[in-house]
């Protein structure tokens, strides 16, 4: 009887790959709009992406053509600190932005979405930057 003996060895595991932040996502609402959007974690001085879906809600509709700014501004201070306008996304009624928040902190988002038949402002907070 032969026996063979070989050298079993694991080959090594590829290093883990880097993991993707999980996007955070709300729901926001006012008399005329639906505000779904989504945005990576914020961290301060590393821009994050926010993609805005925006519903007029008196027809369901896609918000068209709009001009959609957020105004950035610390927790419960009335002064602006970022203002940043959001370009139109490849499909109706979505809008991108880009936000660069330079500190820490606790932060409130305007979002004042205006075109031909809207013009509306959603003041938001819990915006949490680390």
């Amino acid at each position: 009887m032969t026996i063979l003996l070989t050298n079993c060895s694991k080959p090594e595991a590829p290093p883990p790959a880097q993991v993707e932040p999980e996007a955070i996502s709300r729901t926001e609402f006012t008399n005329r709009v639906e505000n779904y959007f989504e945005y990576e974690p914020l961290r301060s001085g590393k821009a994050s992406q926010v993609r805005i879906h925006l519903t007029d809600l008196s027809d369901g509709s896609a918000v068209e053509k709009a001009n959609v700014t957020l105004v950035i501004r610390p927790k419960g201070s009335a002064g602006t600190m970022i203002e940043t306008i959001s370009r139109v996304g490849k499909v109706t009624g979505i809008y991108v932005a880009e936000l660069n928040i330079p500190k820490p902190g606790d932060y409130d988002i305007e979002f004042h979405i205006k075109n031909e038949k809207l013009d509306e402002r959603m003041p938001l907070s819990n915006f949490k930057v680390e």
